[in-house]
């Protein structure tokens, strides 16, 4: 069995600002301090290996939170990509565009924005990108830094959730999630380890 652990990036300015950032390369907030995050993956450690979204939100917490270490990339974790809804606000969306965005999350796991990717397609890319981190590695604690959006995806997945509003996995935002990986597939082992 492999230990997979989910992480969110650190913060960036659009996060700040709540705009969408999809799969539009924002950089870390330069004044992201990673001590007190360090504590908590310690905890949940040691990682044998860190599997990191290429985006360098991504890239860069993972940097900071494992200095010198090698991080390998995988494609799959990239955050979902919204489309034409990209940069906006969802509060925005829902003032300037009534019914849009809400109409959207009624088709729960067929949610997409326009010209961006739906969910479902982000689950296959996310699970194969899993799938590939840990192949032949057996009994290794493997991090993935990585998106809110993808891990509510893989949550509500493994959940079985609908994924429609007021039903679907609480994630919090700053938070390690335990997986279970091994032959039968991908379990839970533990969510929403809160990180300081």
């Amino acid at each position: 069995m492999n230990v997979v652990g989910l992480l969110r990036h650190g913060p960036t300015a659009w996060n700040r600002e709540k705009r969408i950032q999809g799969t539009t390369d924002i950089p870390l907030d330069p004044a992201f301090d990673p001590t007190p995050w360090l504590q908590a993956l310690d905890a949940h450690g040691p990682w044998d290996r860190v599997v990191t979204s290429p985006l360098s939100r991504a890239r860069e917490t993972a940097g900071l939170l494992f200095p010198g270490r090698e991080l390998e990339i995988a494609a799959g974790l990239m955050e979902q990509d919204w489309g034409e809804w990209t940069g906006m606000t969802v509060a925005g969306l829902r003032r300037d565009f009534p019914g849009r965005i809400e109409a959207q999350e009624d088709r729960a796991w067929d949610f997409t924005p326009p010209g961006g990717e739906n969910r479902r397609e982000v689950l296959d890319r996310v699970l194969a990108a899993i799938a590939g981190a840990v192949r032949g590695r057996d009994g290794e604690r493997i991090l993935l830094v990585t998106h809110l959006g993808v891990i509510k995806i893989v949550l509500n997945h493994l959940l079985g959730s609908p994924f429609l509003p007021g039903a679907s996995a609480a994630v919090a935002k700053r938070a390690l999630h335990l997986l279970a990986a091994d032959g039968t597939g991908l379990r839970i082992l533990q969510t929403n380890v809160r990180l300081p």
